[in-house]
């Protein structure tokens, strides 16, 4: 079993700059071997030919200068044993003629440069499983160093970093007995040094995913704004808005340090305390993720949430331009506030977190095609655009009313049992019998009827609506 555990580090002021310089060291260094494996890459995918292999510096190609790895150009390509090297042990092998050629790199513990490019090498692995091209690391983006497993010391309150000697952490929790170290990442935020540590005990075995026999509940979960999830158990979930609770005070920040003057030391400091809004905030929205991750755990065994593009979602609207080529007006300025909100749920971070958790827990999790969820009626299956109106959910074909998210959130669940081969029937009970369309005769301008055949614990709803000159209207 393989957990994580978080303290607050309290490095002395020397530590504290001998951290901060080795993070300037190590982005440059990650930055300079990503150049190197993508010029390798490019080559191989679309190979330079002519008088020239590149026309920035002009530099001659010819099959003497090529590399001879598809993978880098930098350290050794072969092994002592005439076995070929990857791309990481090529770059490991250069990491002596670097600290020659730049002595200063000599106070980095070698493991941590062997870690940060096994981080590069992780980039690569994830670009060729479609998960993003790797991107060179400015900053903000660059700010943790990982140590290797048995390097790292604990005791008491105390920690030993090779080549930072001893450092006090708050000690929030013990570790538990029998779990041994695993690989510790330090980490920079804008309050402080962070440890991370990763611990595994053998001897416990990591839970295994329920069988589809022992499956007794299931809950869907749809995703929204005003409504961060509302499940399939009718139970809605409100969404805090940490931002928007401390923009006021976000923007007073802004304000005091955009008029420092550009370089001062008020300057950093009043950006450092506008950063440490910025942290607040996502602790407290983090917070809140894993609580509702352990809430849906104790729930049900199978957890089916909905297959949202995010990124697509809060992507910029497209330019539009009239004959004479004038842009004319698409919206953006309206969907600017939407996507702040969105930004603002983190949907693709709490999905992470109940994925995490299930695993954890032994539950499991899917995800579904959203695809008209809801504008479905979960009782005939009528798709129809007209079937919700803003929050509420009314079937023009057999007048079923009920809230339109957790709707949404029942055909969720219902598609996501379907998926998994799970009779829906027994696990959500939507069974009850909906009062069908009357025909109008005209004798009467209103007739109301209501549905009361609901199974006690049931998932809907009950179904009120009045008819009015023939159309079905919500009390």
């Amino acid at each position: 079993m393989i957990i994580a555990y978080k303290y607050k580090l309290k490095p002395s002021p020397s530590q504290e700059i001998t951290m901060t310089n080795w993070l300037s060291m190590l982005r440059s260094h990650y930055n300079f071997c990503l150049r190197d494996r993508i010029s390798a890459y490019e080559q191989v995918k679309s190979p330079k030919l002519g008088n020239y292999s590149d026309l920035k510096t002009k530099a001659p190609c010819c099959p003497l200068t090529c590399s001879i790895s598809d993978q880098s150009q930098l350290g050794e390509p072969f092994k002592k044993a005439g076995k070929k090297r990857n791309a990481y042990e090529m770059q490991s092998s250069e990491l002596p003629v670097l600290k020659k050629a730049r002595p200063w790199y000599k106070t980095i513990h070698s493991t941590v440069l062997q870690q940060n490019l096994r981080r590069l090498d992780t980039a690569f692995k994830n670009f060729f499983e479609g998960r993003g091209y790797p991107k060179f690391k400015t900053r903000q983006k660059f700010k943790s160093f990982s140590y290797p497993p048995n390097q790292v010391k604990l005791k008491e309150n105390k920690i030993y970093f090779p080549s930072l000697g001893w450092m006090r952490f708050l000690n929030s929790r013990s570790i538990p007995d029998g779990f041994n170290l695993k690989t510790v990442t330090v980490r920079s935020l804008s309050d402080g040094w962070y440890v991370s540590i990763r611990i595994e005990n053998q001897d416990i075995p990591q839970s295994k995913l329920k069988d589809l026999e022992q499956v007794k509940t299931a809950i869907g979960c749809d995703l929204g704004i005003k409504k961060l999830l509302a499940l399939s158990n009718g139970e809605l979930i409100e969404n805090p808005q940490f931002e928007k609770r401390l923009s006021k005070r976000k923007t007073i920040r802004q304000r005091r340090a955009s008029r420092k003057r550009i370089g001062s030391s008020n300057q950093k400091r009043a950006y450092a305390e506008l950063a440490r809004i910025e942290q607040k905030i996502v602790n407290q929205r983090e917070d809140h993720q894993w609580k509702i991750a352990h809430h849906l755990v104790r729930k049900a065994d199978v957890i089916i949430l909905e297959d949202l593009n995010i990124q697509g979602m809060i992507r910029k609207c497209r330019a539009k331009q009239d004959e004479n080529g004038k842009f004319l007006q698409n919206g953006q300025s309206a969907k600017r506030a939407l996507n702040r909100l969105i930004r603002d749920c983190s949907w693709g971070n709490l999905k992470l977190k109940i994925q995490s958790v299930a695993a954890k827990f032994g539950c499991i999790c899917l995800d579904v095609n959203p695809k008209f969820t809801s504008q479905k009626c979960s009782h005939c299956g009528h798709i129809q655009k007209e079937n919700r109106n803003k929050e509420r959910f009314l079937c023009l074909n057999c007048g079923f009313l009920a809230d339109a998210d957790v709707q949404a959130s029942v055909n969720i669940a219902i598609q996501g049992l379907k998926t998994l081969g799970i009779s829906h029937s027994k696990l959500l009970r939507v069974t009850e019998e909906v009062t069908p369309k009357p025909e109008m005769t005209g004798s009467s301008d209103r007739e109301i009827s209501v549905s009361l055949e609901v199974e006690p614990g049931n998932l809907q709803q009950l179904s009120l609506f009045e008819w009015v000159n023939g159309e079905a209207i919500p009390c």
